[in-house]
């Protein structure tokens, strides 16, 4: 006996329950694609970060089950787990990986992807939490209790990675990424899949310096000199689209395939229909008319959306693109800008830019409604911020960016609150709250923070 068991590691063969299905190393061609899908399919396009961002931005009108509650602003610790935990462990864990992989081989490629979708990442959940680890996280056993990083340093990380992306697609070699599932082009050109990667930096770089602008004078004017590097058509669009197959169709559509918990909320629906926008075709299904012969119907407080729109073709086929950056997006920051420092006419024309890119993305551009349009934009004086900020609202339907707009102008499109007695308070929340599982294993997670705590940029100013 002692003879067996003391040659055992002799004739054992440590190998034998390796699992071929869990490789120890992945290639940067695989982790690429891997991570865009799901940056998209559970953050940016997630049905726990960008639906019910919407339905407080009213876009949405929770009228069963969970949806319901997320209308009244019920909205627990334990709810927020699955999109904290594969923010940090598919997302920005695998994107360390990725960073790591591509300084060792300096592909200068990869390493700009890396940096841009990490930015992205971390945008999405700073903006959403606050402070949040980074400096101290991705450890594994290493550091089970990370630190939570100041969402004023995780901004300076943000700027500072899209600076080094820049960078990157500027460098030379640069080698072609063939896993890459948002900018590959046909030919296999490195330059070509580089510049579109480089005017993404510039727009996310763009955005996240105009969330600054309660906390800082020059915001405006520093984030139209990097807009003007961005996008310039819509064929620039950083997105990722998703197939007809089972398993691999857009999230929302399958959530409304699988619950089918939320209608259109009336706040939009008639904002819409009173404007006379040919974007609800797209935007939202066709529903039984209304008294006023509408075709297109939201659901209001409290109801349980029978008889309501569905949303539509633009955003719950099961081929909608999920948007992470667009043209649109551009135009509005530029509009935004320009009319903070003092240029109206130009904020006119990118203003109509922007709805017209719009309406071009999804098919339904209208001359005669353009005409139409830019005649009344052309009379406005004091209420052309707000109209920016609206068409912005509109363009950008169904993105967590517009939640962010709604706290950093301070609610300027001027949308009211749940009023029924449902709603846990009768005032839009501000923030997601922190994760259960972080909360019960990690003793650095802050303590008290509510729905209605603001985050660092956003100010009660």
């Amino acid at each position: 006996m002692v003879l067996v068991l003391g040659s055992c590691k002799k004739w054992i063969d440590t190998s034998m329950n390796a699992n071929p299905d869990a490789p120890k190393d992945v290639p940067m061609s695989s982790l690429v694609p891997a991570i865009e899908a799901n940056m998209a399919y559970t953050l940016i396009g997630g049905n726990d970060y960008s639906r019910v961002t919407s339905e407080w931005m009213q876009y949405y009108q929770g009228v069963a089950r969970q949806s319901q509650g997320e209308s009244n602003y019920i909205w627990h610790d334990g709810d927020v787990d699955n999109v904290w935990n594969t923010s940090y462990s598919s997302s920005m864990q695998n994107l360390t990986i990725l960073k790591s992989k591509a300084q060792s081989a300096k592909d200068n490629m990869n390493d700009g992807i890396a940096d841009v979708l990490m930015a992205e990442t971390l945008g999405f959940v700073t903006d959403i939490w606050g402070d949040v680890p980074f400096s101290q996280a991705f450890q594994g056993l290493a550091q089970l209790s990370p630190g939570f990083d100041k969402q004023q340093d995780l901004y300076a990380k943000i700027l500072s990675l899209l600076d080094d992306a820049i960078t990157s697609f500027q460098a030379t070699p640069l080698a072609y990424e063939v896993g890459d599932l948002i900018f590959a082009n046909a030919d296999g050109d490195p330059t070509a899949q580089a510049a579109a990667w480089l005017k993404a930096a510039y727009g996310l770089k763009a955005r996240y310096t105009l969330h600054l602008s309660k906390t800082d004078a020059t915001a405006w004017a520093n984030a139209l000199t990097l807009v003007n590097s961005a996008m310039t058509t819509n064929d620039d669009d950083l997105q990722l689209g998703f197939g007809a197959s089972v398993g691999q169709q857009n999230p929302l559509f399958q959530f409304m395939d699988q619950r089918g918990d939320i209608s259109m909320h009336k706040t939009f629906i008639d904002m819409l229909n009173i404007r006379f926008d040919p974007r609800v075709a797209v935007y939202a299904s066709v529903a039984s008319h209304d008294s006023l012969g509408n075709h297109y119907v939201g659901a209001d407080w409290g109801s349980t959306g029978e008889g309501a729109s569905l949303p539509g073709t633009a955003v719950a086929s099961t081929t909608s693109p999920v948007l992470f950056m667009t043209y649109s997006e551009c135009l509005f920051i530029k509009a935004e800008c320009e009319f903070k420092g003092g240029d109206a006419t130009s904020a006119k024309n990118d203003l109509i830019k922007g709805v017209t890119s719009s309406l071009n993305k999804w098919g339904v551009f209208s001359a005669p409604y353009i005409t139409a349009y830019t005649a009344v934009v052309d009379t406005m004086t004091v209420s052309l911020y707000k109209e920016i900020m609206t068409q912005k609202y509109i363009a950008l339907y169904n993105q967590a960016e517009t939640f962010n707009d709604w706290r950093r102008t301070n609610n300027l499109i001027g949308l009211l609150p749940n009023p029924t007695t449902s709603a846990v308070e009768n005032v839009i929340p501000r923030r997601f709250p922190y994760s259960l599982g972080e909360k019960s294993y990690n003793s650095s997670t802050p303590k008290n923070v509510g729905l209605w705590d603001r985050v660092w940029w956003d100010t009660a100013k």
